[in-house]
């Protein structure tokens, strides 16, 4: 460590209200670092050898426009107390003299009871191209940590929070749609709870995989799998109208592929004991200003037919005896997918209007309680049939508009970002059909069937969930030690 002295040091400290041991293995455990990797960084694991007892990680990233490859080797693992892991080749470190810097982390484990734990990040760093590189970017890191950290501490604290409720043995858990938008997240979530996962995919199938196929009605066996989580689905938010063509393969790819599932669980000798199935408020169409409970009509548009559709698909499952939930999220917010890197581009550069008048009610979640919701279903047995799944908080849609500019902008400078509004003629006549579902819909939804059954939701309020997915945290909650190493 002399070699790092008179450098950049940065710390984070958490203490959480479990065992130290629980807290090292959730660390150790198989997608700790993509729970832990901030959705508003361009990181992507590439390539992994081995684990944090000295095992190395290819990390896809970029510095600007400019793509960069971060290496980073794990040494140093000792149980329950640390590991350690340095960049050999990325930002920091390079192979030409004149590229000087360093990174180094440590992650620090302490006991403090049998109940109660403390995790420190160290990092100590230095930048390439002295005293260039430092000037250029010093700032800069020192903002990214802030924020990535802030995050870190957040995830950590809240997976392990909900993975505290479940006392059962390890799930074996099938996934459809893994590399959707919620599916991307929620495997690592399951992984670093210490749950096993096998995403079904279509075509060529890797270690760890099954494979079905929609059209030919094929899918490799599920027996004695604890749960399945059905996502798969055609995306509704294309850039284009909907089509006929469109409008088909979004009923089909979920019809198909919920009636295919469900057919194939209950012909099962040892089925599983429970189909989470991913369904939408679309169910409801446009209420106005109505609060919509589970027990709500049904609408009369395309969507909410389908969303019907969608779920009477599952009936096979439900005869048979197998506890089947119906997720009807709400818009989930997340900068990876879905409606908010749509709004955050125009937002960023000062237009965000009110839609449509902007009275129409959003109800909105983040991502973490999207796939945090789907957890909870799994292992909670009283819980079955159709779940509405949004914040408590819902909010009309120029108040939504207003938020997003109050975060990019700040608060004297937000509200001109939606001061001219988007009439609804405008998006109907650009969008068609999909406008209408996607932005001119009123979905006052009631989340109360979700949080008796025991499911606190992580983000209440939008400015602070937009905040976290982000990184645009507020100054006074970016609690963390920097400094120069003497």
């Amino acid at each position: 460590m002399d070699k790092m002295k008179g450098k950049h040091l940065f710390e984070s400290t958490l203490k959480l209200n479990v065992p130290v041991e629980k807290l090292f293995n959730w660390h150790e455990n198989e997608g700790a670092f993509e729970r832990l990797t901030p959705p508003f960084d361009p990181f992507n694991v590439t390539r992994r050898v081995g684990g944090i007892d000295g095992g190395t990680v290819y990390i896809a990233m970029k510095a600007g426009p400019v793509p960069l490859t971060w290496v980073t080797q794990h040494y140093g693992y000792k149980k329950n107390v640390q590991f350690l892991e340095d960049q050999t080749s990325g930002p920091f470190v390079g192979p030409l003299p004149f590229w000087n810097g360093g990174w180094h982390h440590k992650h620090l484990f302490e006991k403090i009871d049998e109940d109660n734990s403390l995790v420190t990040d160290r990092i100590e760093y230095d930048f390439p191209m002295k005293p260039f590189g430092f000037l250029l970017g010093g700032r800069y890191t020192k903002k990214k940590l802030d924020q990535m950290f802030a995050y870190r501490r957040n995830i950590t604290e809240n997976d392990l929070y909900a993975l505290s409720k479940y006392s059962g043995k390890p799930l074996d858990i099938a996934v459809t749609g893994g590399s959707g938008l919620i599916g991307k997240e929620l495997g690592p979530y399951l992984t670093t709870a210490g749950h096993s996962v096998e995403n079904l995919v279509r075509k060529r199938p890797k270690k760890g995989e099954l494979c079905w196929n929609i059209r030919k009605q094929q899918i490799s066996s599920l027996n004695v799998k604890d749960a399945v989580v059905h996502l798969a689905g055609e995306n509704i938010g294309s850039l284009v109208r909907w089509s006929k063509w469109k409008r088909k393969e979004i009923l089909e790819s979920r019809v198909k592929s919920t009636a295919l599932v469900a057919k194939h669980l209950a012909s099962l000798e040892n089925p599983p004991k429970v189909l989470i199935c991913a369904s939408a408020m679309g169910y409801y169409g446009s209420y106005g200003d109505d609060i919509l409970t589970e027990d709500s009509k049904n609408g009369d548009d395309y969507f909410s037919y389908v969303v019907k559709e969608w779920e009477a698909a599952a009936q096979p499952a439900i005869d048979a005896g197998i506890r089947v939930v119906f997720l009807r999220f709400g818009i989930i917010m997340s900068p990876k997918g879905g409606a908010l890197p749509r709004m955050l581009l125009p937002a960023k550069f000062g237009g965000n209007p009110p839609i449509g008048g902007g009275k129409q009610w959003w109800s909105w979640l983040t991502i973490d309680d999207a796939i945090g919701s789907i957890y909870h279903a799994i292992t909670t047995e009283s819980l079955s049939g159709a779940v509405n799944v949004a914040s408590p908080n819902t909010i009309q849609q120029k108040d939504f508009a207003s938020t997003l500019g109050k975060i990019m902008w700040g608060p004297r400078l937000g509200f001109m970002t939606n001061l001219i509004p988007l009439p609804a003629f405008v998006v109907k006549s650009i969008m068609g059909e999909m406008g209408d579902v996607l932005l001119l819909s009123s979905n006052r939804i009631d989340s109360s069937k979700l949080i008796d059954s025991g499911y606190k939701f992580r983000f209440e309020n939008l400015e602070n969930g937009l905040r976290h997915i982000l990184g645009m945290k507020r100054e006074e909650d970016l609690q963390c030690k920097t400094g120069v190493l003497s």
